[in-house]
């Protein structure tokens, strides 16, 4: 299994690559279409881009393989619920951070099988990062083009503990409030979109807790590579996140750590 899924890696790393200049490509003209989306969340040109590249490429690399994309029609429950296999995909996660003109946004892609994520992929197109990761293979990140170093979390945690949230943290949160007299000693810093889960991935922070809404293509592909780097990510009761088990996408609120150490100041 691992094996197939690992080939897999290049190919879906070339279709991040294209994505990712097709979105530079939108993002250089400054001037692009934005709509409001049901949600009122915003979608751009880019998002749009994005998805068709990743659909299409996925699709010619396996076309048994159902898609699920934050850009693509929605499948009901009775259906998808029948799949152990799919990939998970947000062609642009941090589209908030694309529109502002900052570079933390990513483009996740994931495949989950049996509810589980088992192959990642995180590319952040205005950084020039990437990273990937296979169930039972380890996690990488890119030091150099087409040159990938593994990467692990950070055991034990720093002290006072690294915190990463996002630029829209609120602060005034009782369940943040709660967490942050739990942790005691803790430095803050801010970042978008998935880059907050590889931050915890790569050694650079120990938690990013996550207490408000988000959706399961935000986080597939980032668990997969902080559980193949060493950490966890899971929900406030300690649980690991699964997907596409009940009749929306949403996740619950979760953790992402570095070190199962951080488990009992999180989850009580």
């Amino acid at each position: 299994m691992n094996t197939q899924y690992k080939e897999w890696i290049p190919s879906v790393l070339a279709l991040a690559r294209e994505a990712a200049s097709a979105i530079r490509a939108v993002q250089a003209r400054k001037i692009y279409e934005i709509k409001s989306k049901l949600d009122n969340s915003p979608v751009t040109e880019a998002d749009l881009v994005a998805h068709r590249i990743i659909e299409e490429g996925l699709l010619a690399l396996d076309p048994r393989l159902p898609i699920i994309s934050e850009e693509g029609a929605a499948v009901p429950f009775e259906v998808r619920s029948q799949w152990q296999q799919f990939w998970l995909v947000d062609p642009l996660d941090g589209t908030q951070q694309f529109i502002r003109g900052t570079p933390e946004f990513s483009i996740n892609i994931a495949l989950v099988e049996n509810q589980r994520p088992v192959l990642g992929v995180v590319m952040a197109p205005a950084l020039d990062q990437c990273y990937w990761a296979v169930q039972g293979e380890g996690s990488y990140m890119e030091s150099f083009p087409s040159s990938f170093v593994p990467i692990h979390t950070v055991h034990p945690y720093h002290s006072p503990i690294k915190v990463v949230v996002s630029p829209r943290h609120q602060p005034s949160m009782p369940s943040w409030i709660a967490l942050s007299e739990r942790l005691s000693e803790y430095a803050l810093s801010y970042c978008g979109s998935a880059l907050k889960i590889c931050l915890v991935a790569r050694g650079e922070a120990d938690l990013y807790p996550q207490l408000g809404p988000t959706s399961e293509w935000d986080t597939a592909a980032g668990q997969c590579l902080l559980e193949e780097a060493g950490g966890l990510l899971v929900d406030l009761s300690g649980k690991p996140l699964r997907y596409n088990t009940h009749a929306t996408l949403n996740n619950p609120g979760f953790y992402a750590m570095s070190d199962v150490a951080l488990r009992p100041l999180c989850c009580g």
